[in-house]
């Protein structure tokens, strides 16, 4: 766009009695955009001491054709809380700042508030002398209401999640040691001298507390996600990872003649939270070994691509697969049962989805009943 079609469309117009044809469509072209966009323009004149508002302007400002703009009354169209500021940039522009650009609240002629998006610019003469300003608005006001309302959304959810985990932290503390309590009481129990309808009964007891247990623990560890997802990321080597879990796993993996392959040689390192990544990859192929198909020897593959500039680390298996059905998700719900899985599984996985999420990042999964499972985790 020329310097002279900028200045058009900054209403920086001139006053010619017989415009040209070519001005007058230039002019109309400007009008339309401006009109489109819902853009209005001004200026201010310091040599004549004059002060011009355009059409869309007036209309934005709900101004009546009969109002003649004037700088002593420019303050009137802004909200006080903006006054400061809006003298600050006069003084800025007048004296040489480049731009002023900036979403502020404006006031109707009328008196009604409105967000505007405000554009600024000293006008220069050939010398480069300060001769007046000039400028766009934009009724923003539909938009930044709605980007309020969804900081007022974010805010009133980050409040919830707050206390929700301050009370599931309250609620595994104080139940931890009443459970404690019951797994003590059921190792002084001496079961030999029970009669046999007692030991029964004791039997249950004892199956119902250690399963409280494992629920408490595992609420403790979801609860603490949180705060050790703010602990500052570090470098870690995959393949060394990979190996350590290999490592802890290695009565299960010779026990179902496991076959493990990881290729990190694409991104062998990685910043991120070591404790998480440790449980993501160890639940990852544990499920995938737990999980294997009748008809072959468990095999699990790790591997990390880059992709538009993110990473993925990638955990697959030749299990069994799930049946995921429309809702993919279902996988990492902390409740799920099915015919494939048992609840540790399914805690896991939910504990897997809520580390990954925690530092930002996603987890997708593509499986299908006789194939295997595919993790896909974007960091």
């Amino acid at each position: 766009m020329s310097k002279k079609a900028q200045n058009r469309f900054f209403s920086f117009f001139d006053k010619t009695p017989n415009p040209e044809p070519k001005d007058q469509e230039e002019n109309f072209f400007y009008e339309q955009i401006a009109a489109m966009v819902g853009a209005g323009s001004w200026r201010i004149d310091f040599v004549n001491k004059k002060s011009f508002i355009d059409k869309q302007m007036r209309s934005i400002l709900e101004a009546p054709d009969t109002y003649k703009p004037s700088l002593k009354h420019a303050l009137h169209f802004f909200d006080m809380d903006y006054h400061d500021d809006v003298i600050k940039s006069f003084n800025d522009l007048s004296n040489g700042t480049p731009v002023f650009d900036k979403v502020i609240k404006m006031m109707t002629y009328t008196n009604k508030s409105f967000w505007a998006h405000a554009i600024s610019r000293p006008a220069l003469d050939a010398k480069g002398k300060v001769i007046g300003l000039k400028g766009v608005v934009v009724n923003v006001d539909k938009e930044k209401e709605r980007e309020l309302m969804l900081e007022k959304a974010i805010e009133t959810v980050e409040a919830n999640n707050s206390r929700l985990f301050t009370f599931a932290d309250y609620v595994s503390h104080n139940i931890k040691s009443h459970v404690n309590n019951l797994e003590l009481t059921s190792q002084l129990v001496d079961v030999t001298k029970l009669p046999q309808d007692q030991k029964e009964l004791f039997n249950n007891y004892k199956e119902i507390a250690e399963s409280l247990n494992g629920t408490v623990a595992r609420l403790n560890e979801v609860v603490s996600i949180q705060n050790r997802a703010s602990e500052p990321l570090k470098k870690v080597n995959l393949e060394e990872a990979f190996e350590r879990i290999k490592s802890k796993l290695r009565p299960l993996i010779e026990k179902e003649e496991a076959y493990l392959y990881s290729d990190f040689s694409e991104i062998p390192v990685i910043e991120y939270n070591p404790e998480f990544l440790n449980n993501i990859l160890y639940t990852l192929i544990k499920n995938g070994i737990l999980n294997k198909s009748g008809s072959r020897k468990p095999e699990i593959k790790a591997y990390c691509l880059e992709n538009k500039k993110k990473l993925s680390l990638i955990v697959e298996d030749n299990g069994k697969g799930y049946d995921l059905g429309p809702n993919k998700d279902q996988l990492f719900h902390m409740t799920r049962s099915s015919d494939n899985t048992n609840n540790s599984e399914s805690v896991g996985l939910f504990i897997v989805k809520n580390e990954v999420e925690a530092l930002g990042g996603k987890i997708e999964v593509t499986s299908k009943p006789g194939y295997g499972t595919k993790f896909t985790i974007t960091l």
